[in-house]
């Protein structure tokens, strides 16, 4: 029930039209309650007096056949026309409430941390956002709707067999216990199976996925026989879990089936004796059969409303549970305005944890405005989570961040990220042309501007030798590239940006030592008065930065320059010695 009540909310906003669809429904239904009746007054006043001539008959009786036959004809007719009028409004008020579940979901998604994107499964994900509002739709719009409509025509019905024959009337609600029974039973069963169907789904989402971001690391490997050997393996879980709600199905719903079936075999039984006894005429007879549809029609549907019920509620939950998860990074109700230029970035005592587990401790920084600062230390020290701190995409458990001595926390989260402009690990590239990619952060970017950026990048003359240039087309994620083209493609959009900050995680790691070189001295050239966050395993990336520091376990164990950490002989210097050798050698 309370899924159910946090699902209405997305639905809420439309409940004048859900009614107004209820209540056309109910309308529609009203109106076809009118033929079984004008079947018995045809069976009954007119057929049962038809002479053996067909002259007289046409003449007496005709004009009144007439009559019905284009009553019967415009209720079709109404009934098209009000179902079509509701199909329409139910489609808009279906995708304006499933696009708003997916805003929300996405909204979450996007303003997470990293820790806890990269700790979901991606098969889940596309899953919750992708399927699970489908299915509460097709539940809200759907089923309650028919709901309505069916019950109504139950109630109805019945009051009409009641009016015609009391007897009748029994023969349409004998099965009723033992379907009521039975359908109580089924929803407790069909739950699991249904929960397991769709996590099966979510897998094999994951595996593709998989599969096509890493094809060329399994060619590499010869790994196809073991990667379709792990997909059959996953589909067969999925198969398994069909099976299990087919078991589930026949062994309890395949009876409801047979149920809805008795009340038509009691009716015939009883509306023969009672038509051979006079107690009954032929047009009670066809009228009593037409208002039992309605009734066994909604006991027939129960088994489908428990399905698409848990199917939804079973949705719902993984929804909700997403929604839930995680701590949101967002803006205050009302941020402080941020002011430029920037001046200085300060971390003070600053520190993360994830899971519980301390990755950044105690990390004091000061780094005025136009400075540039390296950082190193050894694979899983905490580079990328200082540069993830520093640009808000986690909040400091202890300490804190500021800007302009503005906590972070207090400013306006779009504002603040616009003043950084990063290079990450992961370069990600979009299936678009290279000149769209650069301009990812200023589409409207000149096209002067773009070879510009390219060109500090040391990305322009690899571009240049493309069949089409900068309007040639890359593949989703870069696929055509090398490694080191994506990281200068992915340093041109930083730069295109023009951000005050410009954040390097091992942005240089797929670079040769020139080209290296030649990007640091265009960077000092053209880009000498930004703040630039350097994160490097390479000596030669942060020897030229105002200060650098080393981390180790999360924590600064040494900062000064590049001379002073040589000079103090640590753990920078014994990096030094394996990239260089001694000093006095390299001098």
């Amino acid at each position: 029930m309370k899924t159910l009540k946090q699902l209405y909310r997305y639905f809420k906003p439309y409940r004048g039209k859900i009614i107004l669809y209820i209540v056309l429904g109910l309308a529609v239904t009203a109106v076809a309650m009118i033929s079984p009746y004008l079947q018995k007054y045809i069976f009954d006043n007119l057929l049962v007096s038809v002479p053996l001539e067909l002259g007289p008959f046409v003449l007496e009786g005709g004009s009144l056949m007439l009559f019905i036959a284009i009553a019967l004809l415009a209720q079709c007719f109404i009934r098209q026309g009000v179902n079509y009028i509701r199909a329409i409004m139910m489609e808009r008020v279906s995708m304006n409430s499933v696009a708003k579940m997916r805003e929300e979901l996405m909204d979450k998604l996007l303003s997470q941390s990293d820790a806890f994107v990269r700790s979901q499964n991606s098969g889940n994900i596309m899953t919750i956002i992708n399927g699970d509002p489908e299915l509460v739709k097709n539940f809200f719009v759907g089923t309650i709707p028919q709901a309505f409509e069916t019950t109504t025509a139950m109630i109805f019905g019945s009051i009409m067999m009641a009016f015609i024959s009391p007897w009748a009337l029994l023969a349409g609600y004998v099965m009723a216990p033992f379907i009521i029974m039975l359908s109580r039973r089924a929803g407790k069963e069909i739950r699991s199976p249904i929960l397991r169907i769709r996590d099966c789904s979510a897998s094999i989402s994951k595996c593709v996925q998989e599969n096509i971001v890493g094809i060329r690391l399994i060619r590499a490997l010869s790994r196809e026989k073991e990667e379709i050997e792990k997909f059959d393996e996953v589909c067969n879980d999925a198969l398994d879990a069909q099976k299990q709600y087919l078991k589930t199905w026949k062994r309890r719903f395949m009876p409801l089936g047979i149920s809805g079936a008795m009340p038509y075999v009691l009716l015939n039984l009883m509306g023969f004796v009672l038509v051979m006894t006079g107690r009954m005429s032929v047009g009670d007879f066809v009228a009593v059969g037409g208002y039992l549809a309605y009734i066994t029609n909604f006991f027939n549907l129960i088994s489908g409303w428990i399905t698409q019920y848990q199917q939804a509620m079973t949705s719902g939950e993984k929804v909700f549970t997403f929604l839930e998860q995680g701590v949101r990074i967002k803006s205050i109700p009302e941020p402080v305005p941020l002011e430029l230029p920037l001046k200085d970035i300060t971390l003070t005592h600053a520190g993360i944890s994830v899971d519980n587990a301390v990755i950044l401790e105690d990390i004091n920084i000061s780094l005025p405005a136009g400075k540039r600062l390296g950082i190193m230390g050894r694979t899983g020290s905490g580079k990328t989570m200082l540069c993830n701190l520093i640009m808000r995409y986690y909040d400091p458990v202890q300490g804190n961040v500021t800007l302009n001595d503005v906590d972070m926390r207090l400013l306006d989260l779009a504002e603040l990220r616009r003043c950084f402009s990063p290079v990450m690990q992961d370069v990600f590239l979009f299936s678009e042309t290279i000149a769209r990619n650069i301009a990812f952060y200023r589409p409207d970017a000149s096209m002067e501007e773009i070879v510009r950026a390219a060109k500090v990048a040391q990305a322009y003359e690899f571009i240049a030798e493309l069949p089409d240039g900068f309007e040639t087309i890359i593949g989703e994620r870069g696929m055509g590239l090398s490694g080191g083209q994506k990281q200068r493609l992915s340093i041109a959009r930083a730069l295109l940006k023009d951000a005050p900050v410009l954040v390097l995680d091992d942005a240089s790691s797929a670079l040769d030592m020139e080209t290296e070189q030649r990007l640091i001295a265009a960077l000092n050239q053209e880009h000498k008065d930004k703040t630039v966050i350097t994160v490097a395993h390479r000596i030669a990336s942060v020897k030229d930065c105002d200060e650098i520091i080393y981390l180790e376990n999360g924590r600064i164990v040494e900062r000064g320059t590049h001379d002073e950490l040589l000079a103090l002989g640590g753990l920078y210097y014994e990096v030094y010695k394996t990239q260089f050798g001694e000093i006095k050698e390299a001098v």
